[in-house]
């Protein structure tokens, strides 16, 4: 264990926004910046009672410019006594509050709430306990200082006289002024999201539910371009019942339930449906709206998404929407390529027809995300073989897609499927070079997709039969590429036996009620809101503040967690409690970098899949626990 001195110490402090230290360079400091803050600055010390433990105040006030926006806390030891400080950036002054005192003084509110709770010397506290470990706890107390100094900072400026105005333009300042994150994000940073601190600030429910919307919303589409479609449903629905107008929730639930319906989909499945193969398609990544588990076919699954995509559709007519529901009407036109009932091939179709009637509009089809233009082509052509003029277009749209930051997996999982389709529709053409042609694409595809999804050994018997048919000797399935050992989605979701389910950033009001009370709750920190969490009957405990921080199944009762290959139809398997260290080993193999972490005692080691979100401890070679969280890099090690 690392302890840091006293020293070091002294000079930790913490930030409005992310709180990394920079490298002061004295600038463009002028005396407009100076007459504000200390104009700010002497109202709000004037309502303010001095706090205990300070020896000298007031603290002293500073502007700087280190060439980015923030504001900062902390003190500085001299001949032994703690001398407080706050330090206010140009860019603040100028980009965030625009030199309006209302909007700032929010800012410097919550930094003396950092000073009046002594944040800085808790955070010193807690390093010379557990030094360098329990980086997620850690992480969780400082995220709970902040909304501690955003809720003091907020009623000493309405205290000082300033209004909700400025409290709403101080927000939205520093809301727009980084990369947005969302709440699950928000889990390996000591900052709350901006959505999730608004929900702490506002009293009347009708903003609270606004902000918790946006932020239920906001990490409902993470987890759709992630993959974990489970723990994107609750986001959504919890969007729908708080605001059921809010057509974009619709359409991403409706996304996020077939998805679940299509994992489910084995080889057989789709074999007897006789598509090409589906790709991730579209859905909202914002809601317009609201801004100023069984393999198989699964019925319910299947209706309550196309449900969804219809309630967006009326919401569309009741309320007038300019949006063309392009994204909804391609969705709708893939579920009823994977009808459990059968291909229906009429109303696929239909939807079909809709969407590519409009995308004859230029204008129309100019304000569609490239990605998701080439999924629409794609999936229609899974149905209706590809023309050279339709694989021509969906290549250059997914050449456009590629140029976006992120988008490269899923460009490269859409030109895999692209790859298989067209080796489909050329397997028809008895021309000698076109069977050529589509052996060569069977074989990219098949070196390409993981053996782990369900459409590769249907493109592997189409691949032998075509290979067969023309006489030329086909390579066998151990001659491709298998699964990467990481080739695994990451954890991120436990639902339990009765169709519930527990996510990571949960709220613990929802977590609560859902489950009921636990039976125990046990303190984690003192002098904080960290919690354990004991369902004893359900074999769970749940670490967490206002959110979830990781959920340990601990018992005999515990669920199996399921892990799924990335990829729709990909393989899953099952973890639980009880299982061999072995049979671990088997099912994840045995090249995993494995690390072994302190996760929330100093005294106890964890196993920890780091990517896979996953940790597990042992007991005379069995597993005794299994751990469900984002597990921080600890950067300072």
């Amino acid at each position: 264990m690392i302890n840091l001195t006293r020293s070091l110490l002294c000079m930790l402090f913490l930030g409005m926004f992310l709180g990394t230290l920079p490298e002061r360079s004295f600038g463009e400091v002028t005396d407009k910046h100076r007459e504000v803050v200390n104009r700010v600055t002497k109202r709000l010390l004037a309502v303010m009672e001095k706090p205990e433990g300070w020896e000298v105040w007031p603290p002293k006030v500073t502007v700087i410019d280190p060439g980015f926006a923030n504001a900062f806390a902390g003190f500085r030891t001299e001949n032994g006594v703690d001398v407080p400080f706050i330090e206010v950036t140009v860019d603040t002054i100028e980009k965030i509050a625009k030199f309006d005192e209302e909007a700032l003084a929010f800012t410097i509110g919550h930094e003396l709430g950092h000073l009046y709770y002594r944040h800085s010397h808790k955070k010193m506290e807690f390093f010379q306990k557990f030094g360098n470990d329990l980086q997620m706890v850690r992480l969780a107390t400082d995220r709970e200082k902040e909304l501690e100094a955003d809720v003091y900072g907020m009623k000493l400026a309405f205290k000082a006289g300033y209004t909700r105005r400025g409290l709403v333009k101080d927000l939205n300042g520093w809301r727009g002024n980084g990369p947005p994150y969302c709440r699950f994000e928000g889990l390996k940073l000591n900052h709350p999201s901006w959505e999730d601190r608004a929900v702490y600030l506002f009293d009347d429910e009708r903003t609270k539910a606004l902000w918790q919307s946006l932020s239920s919303f906001q990490t409902g589409v993470m987890f759709l371009e992630n993959q974990h479609y489970p723990h994107a449903e609750i986001c959504f629905r919890n969007v729908t019942e708080e605001f059921p107008e809010c057509y974009e929730a619709w359409a991403n639930l409706g996304y996020a339930l077939l998805m679940q319906y299509c994992d489910g989909l084995d080889a057989n499945d789709l074999r007897n449906f006789d598509v090409g193969q589906l790709v991730v398609g579209g859905f909202y990544r914002r809601p317009d709206s609201l801004e100023p588990a069984v393999r198989g076919v699964d019925e319910k699954l299947w209706f309550e998404a196309v449900g969804a995509f219809r309630e967006a559709l009326r919401l569309k007519e009741r309320l007038r929407l300019k949006d063309p529901f392009l994204m909804v009407k391609a969705n709708l036109a893939v579920a009823y390529l994977v009808h459990p009932g059968g291909k229906d091939v009429g109303q696929a179709e239909r939807w079909f027809d809709e969407v590519f009637t409009a995308l004859k509009d230029e204008n129309q089809a100019k304000t569609l995300d490239p990605l998701v233009h080439a999924s629409i082509l794609i999936n229609s052509g899974s149905a209706r073989g590809f023309s050279p003029e339709l694989t021509a277009s969906t290549l250059r749209l997914l050449a456009k897609a590629r140029t976006v930051r992120g988008n490269g997996a899923a460009v490269k999982a859409m030109e895999s499927a692209l790859r298989y389709n067209q080796a489909r529709t050329l397997t028809v053409n008895p021309e000698p070079e076109k069977q050529q042609t589509a052996l060569n694409l069977f074989e990219e595809y098949l070196d390409g997709m993981t053996a782990a999804s369900s459409w590769w050994p249907i493109a592997y018997d189409e691949y032998v039969s075509l290979a067969n048919a023309a006489g030329v000797t086909s390579k066998a399935k151990n001659e491709f590429r298998k699964p990467g050992v990481k080739d695994w989605r990451p954890v991120t979701v436990v639902k339990l036996p009765d169709g519930k389910a527990i996510g990571l950033s949960q709220s613990l009001k929802q977590l609560i009620d859902d489950l009921g009370p636990a039976d125990v709750e046990i303190p984690v920190v003192e002098g904080t809101n960290l919690k354990y969490y004991k369902y004893t009957d359900l074999g769970i405990t749940v670490l967490a503040t206002r959110e979830v921080l990781a959920i340990i199944l601990d018992g005999k009762a515990a669920p199996s967690i399921t892990v799924n290959r990335p990829g729709l139809g990909g393989e899953s398997i099952q973890v639980s409690v009880g299982m061999p260290s072995a049979e671990i080993q088997k099912r994840f193999g045995g090249e995993w970098d494995v690390e072994l972490a302190h996760l929330f005692d100093v005294k106890e080691y964890h196993q920890l899949y780091r990517d896979l979100g996953l940790a597990v401890q042992y007991d005379n070679g069995v597993v005794k626990e299994l751990v469900v969280a984002v597990v921080p890099v600890n950067e300072t090690r």
